[in-house]
């Protein structure tokens, strides 16, 4: 077992994300480095980072708030164990620090050998309980088409967005920056945008605090490896909306999407996810990742992909 500091997650971070894209019960988006890193820097960097591979194998943990966590356990998307073997490797993890703290995993697929054989190994000596589940809803691309698998209302609604968004001037640019200088730059775009948003007007925007600090990290990382997508609005020449979101592999998660409040009437938020879904099709990208639960991604995503958390305490 080689332990891993912060830095050392960085320097094997290619390594890491090729286990995440080989292993079928982590989430292949939220599991990679550019995900969690860029949360444990925005929200908790002085946190001390417990982590090891062993082979292809890799477990990470946040000594946080009390707490034994995934480097990402606020939505809870992060898998805290990659590859095969990864169970048994988290356990040593554990075990290594000597914590004494409640334990809190999340990410994990209750089918899979990883969780079984950690949840054995720690049976013995720590209370186990399910948390919670999360459900992200996930939406198929290509085919006979994402809207022709939508219900006629669905179809109605979106045609007649796309007409008023067009009535109105609004123009829409696509993006796939290159390098992580392009990505910082398609960043301070979205954030001129979400300033004038719902969501910033009402303390829940992207705009400020770690929340900025989480996405001025990650784009970047994106567009270092060409695998960020950005869609943005343009009305006389100013941005009004925008979408972005990173690939990995044939599956793009959808990161936000914000747009100005004085144009709330024009339906452009649906707009943007579906110009979105018409281009990464073009591209043969298969799934949209709309993320956790939600009304409106219930309707959108087709698909369900459960995970849990688990928390634990010493006897």
């Amino acid at each position: 077992m080689q332990r891993l500091d912060r830095a050392g997650i960085e320097r094997c971070a290619a390594e890491w994300d090729a286990a995440v894209a080989a292993d079928p019960d982590v989430d292949p988006f939220c599991s990679r480095s550019d995900w969690f890193l860029s949360f444990h820097d925005a929200f908790h960097p002085g946190c001390e980072v417990l982590a090891a591979r062993d082979g292809g194998a890799f477990a990470a943990l946040a000594a946080s708030r009390g707490l034994l966590e995934p480097l990402e356990a606020m939505w809870g998307f992060t898998s805290p164990m990659v590859g095969p073997g990864a169970g048994e490797l988290l356990f040593q993890v554990i075990r290594a620090s000597g914590a004494r703290e409640p334990l809190h995993l999340s990410g994990l697929a209750l089918r899979s050998a990883n969780t079984r054989a950690l949840l054995r190994r720690l049976a013995p000596d720590w209370a186990l309980a399910v948390h919670s589940t999360l459900v992200r809803f996930v939406a198929q691309l290509g085919g006979d088409g994402f809207l022709a698998r939508r219900s006629a209302k669905f179809r109605r609604n979106a045609r007649a967005a796309r007409r008023r968004v067009a009535a109105a001037g609004v123009e829409l640019e696509h993006l796939a920056p290159d390098g992580a200088p392009a990505g910082a730059a398609a960043h301070a775009r979205t954030l001129a945008v979400e300033r004038r948003s719902w969501k910033a007007a009402s303390g829940n925007g992207v705009d400020s605090g770690p929340m900025r600090e989480f996405y001025r990290g990650m784009l970047p990382r994106l567009a270092a490896r060409g695998a960020l997508r950005v869609v943005f609005a343009r009305l006389e020449g100013e941005d009004v909306g925008y979408l972005c979101g990173g690939l990995a592999g044939a599956l793009f998660r959808g990161l936000q999407f914000s747009f100005d409040a004085r144009l709330a009437a024009l339906g452009l938020g649906n707009v943007l996810q579906l110009e979105a879904i018409d281009a990464l099709t073009r591209e043969g990208v298969a799934l949209y990742d709309l993320g956790g639960q939600s009304e409106y991604k219930a309707r959108w995503g087709e698909l369900q992909v459960a995970s849990v958390a688990i928390v634990g305490r010493r006897r």
